[in-house]
């Protein structure tokens, strides 16, 4: 099988510019809502915003016909014992990130709070990983389908600007330094997602990673706090890397799996 075959995204007809266009669009529309619930902050807004962007999501996924990677997800031979490695990682990320602790302050929290994060933490699980981990990296993954580590190239590509998304917290207020730190770290969970997004060959358990990445109390009015850079570049450097790391490794298998 030839490697522009074996990607999903060659079982669809879109072009590069149609591609390019839907991505825009979903963009400008996702945010568009969130900064309508962001400025509103009730929890019927929150309802409202988290409807509007499953339906987002089920249209340009229909768009694609696919939310997968590989026509056939390809046997990982000894790239499994790569994959269990990451994976551990990726449950140390979340305990030294606090998430379980999070988890139990948003259950304790007031019903309203409670279904209030619980909405815009689903929202952005669901609106920000079928736009970077399916539109943008499709995308990439056209544009750079002649290269060998087409998938090293359309996950980077997708996951920086992933990262560059988080500059619009400029706008409603947000400090420099913490939100280049968002930058920073939300370009290492991007490439962190990607890979299970390949490994997986599916969106829904990026979707829910994401979700409880993103479940904490107060997550609609919550600001970004700078933390020690020092700290920051320690836990997501080291995600950065290894991430990159797997998805190479997956993709030097894939090659030799396809005969590229």
């Amino acid at each position: 099988m030839k490697k522009d075959n074996y990607l999903a995204i060659s079982e669809t007809n879109a072009s590069i510019k149609w591609m390019l266009i839907a991505s825009i669009i979903y963009l400008v529309v996702y945010s568009l809502a969130g900064r309508l619930e962001f400025q509103s902050q009730s929890i019927w807004m929150q309802i409202l915003y988290l409807g509007i962007v499953c339906v987002l999501a089920i249209t340009f996924k229909k768009f694609y016909k696919t939310d997968k990677v590989f026509v056939k997800l390809p046997k990982e031979g000894k790239v499994k014992i790569i994959t269990i490695i990451f994976c551990a990682l990726v449950i140390l990320l979340y305990a030294l990130l606090g998430s379980v602790a999070s988890w139990a302050e948003v259950f304790e929290s007031m019903p309203e709070m409670m279904w209030g994060s619980i909405c815009v933490a689903l929202a952005a699980g669901i609106g920000e990983e079928v736009l970077c981990r399916v539109l943008l990296f499709n995308l990439f993954a056209k544009i750079f389908e002649s290269k060998k580590y087409v998938l090293v190239w359309a996950c980077l590509a997708s996951s920086v600007l992933f990262g560059l998304f988080h500059l619009i917290n400029l706008t409603h207020g947000a400090a420099i330094n913490a939100t280049m730190q968002q930058v920073f770290y939300a370009t290492a969970i991007g490439l962190t997602f990607s890979y299970i997004h390949i490994f997986t060959n599916r969106i829904w358990l990026c979707i829910v990673m994401h979700f409880l990445l993103d479940l904490q109390p107060n997550i609609a009015t919550m600001d970004a706090q700078p933390s020690p850079w020092g700290l920051i570049l320690l836990i997501f450097g080291t995600a950065m890397i290894v991430s990159l790391l797997s998805i190479y490794a997956f993709n030097r298998r894939a090659n030799k799996v396809f005969e590229y």
